[in-house]
């Protein structure tokens, strides 16, 4: 059987160094043909999608398909298998990360994380607002913001979820408040519910040597119970007296190769391994700043057909971002179905 090493299209793609700079048609030709190798790959590995596309050429899936039928491409190659939340009435999805297809996600991610300022050489201590990943069957988010502490050398971890769900606010402060005279950098990385619950439960203002870096997902929109985003930072930034408190957020599901990182003002600009649509009620790409259902594109699974998939999420799309990045951008408006099933949903 051939090898997912093989897309080397796929692999130009993903070893782009510079996601967020605006288009060009040379890079708009590396994504075309990345995803016409992929669409080859699936169709060549995968008799159901192939057979898909007999019906229809280069099909978008229904992020629910996945969910209630295995879809997956056969792969005889190591790999680790990660599971969805589930949404509402659906099942999980159960993909299968190969090596191959993980390294280019761990690339694209990289540049990612470096053009967002999030990447340090120096030695740091990760506050995660997630259970530890190998403390039982948790949704693939455990996974997700374990494998982001690659973002630094890790001196401390500390996981404020237990293994049950239950997240523990006093560790989690007094955690914050044993480093506030270190000089090491500051990550905290978990769902959105569970910084509104550290935000909560917050103690009198205190002072931190170092800078603070968040990253809050999960599906917030409708789960937060008595604050929105912006009450969030704003409550932990006036009680983090750090010298750089920079909590953003990022956009992404188990189905998607990638997760998106918000910019200061909470826009997600797709950088060019990805694209995006905005769909209207009429099945149509809606207009600037109309709201619609929101359609991701990526080829860099070789184990999941999902490279062109409608998501469950309603979304808009502008350009002109005030934070200067010259790319359209994304605004997450929230999800078109119950919050029930979500990752935010499962944590509480």
């Amino acid at each position: 059987m051939e090898k997912a090493e093989s897309l080397t299209a796929v692999d130009a793609l993903a070893d782009l160094p510079t996601p967020y700079a605006l288009s060009s048609p040379a890079q708009e030709q590396i994504f075309t043909a990345a995803m016409q190798q992929i669409d080859s790959w699936h169709c060549l590995h995968n008799p159901t999608y192939a057979q898909l596309c007999e019906e229809q050429s280069s099909p978008v899936i229904p992020v629910g398909l996945f969910k209630t039928l295995n879809l997956a491409t056969p792969m005889d190659e190591p790999g680790q298998w990660l599971s969805s939340s589930g949404t509402g009435t659906h099942g999980k999805t159960q993909v299968f990360f190969d090596a191959a297809s993980m390294g280019r996600i761990q690339r694209a991610m990289t540049q990612m994380f470096i053009a967002n300022g999030l990447v340090s050489l120096t030695p740091s201590r990760f506050l995660l607002l997630s259970p530890d990943p190998h403390s039982g069957d948790h949704a693939g988010y455990a996974t997700a913001f374990m494998k982001f502490t690659a973002c630094a050398p890790v001196k401390e971890c500390v996981f404020a979820v237990q293994a049950d769900g239950h997240f523990d606010s006093q560790l989690a402060w007094d955690t914050l408040q044993r480093w506030a005279g270190e000089p090491e950098p500051i990550y905290i990385f978990g769902l959105t519910v569970f910084f509104e619950h550290l935000c909560l439960s917050r103690p009198d203002s205190f002072t931190l040597q170092a800078p603070v870096r968040g990253l809050t997902g999960g599906g917030w929109k409708g789960m937060t119970q008595q604050l929105d985003r912006q009450q969030i930072v704003a409550g932990l930034n006036q009680c983090l007296q750090a010298p750089l408190v920079d909590i953003r957020d990022i956009y992404g599901m188990t189905e998607h190769p990638l997760h998106y990182i918000s910019c200061q003002e909470g826009h997600f600009h797709i950088p060019a391994y990805s694209s995006f649509t905005i769909i209207d009620a009429n099945g149509n790409s809606a207009a600037a700043g109309q709201q619609g259902l929101i359609q991701l594109e990526n080829p860099f699974f070789a184990s999941l057909p999902a490279q062109r998939l409608l998501t469950q999420d309603l979304g808009l799309w502008g350009e002109h971002c005030s934070c200067g990045q010259p790319r359209p951008y994304l605004r997450y408006l929230g999800r078109a179905t119950t919050p029930e099933g979500t990752c935010a949903a499962e944590a509480l």
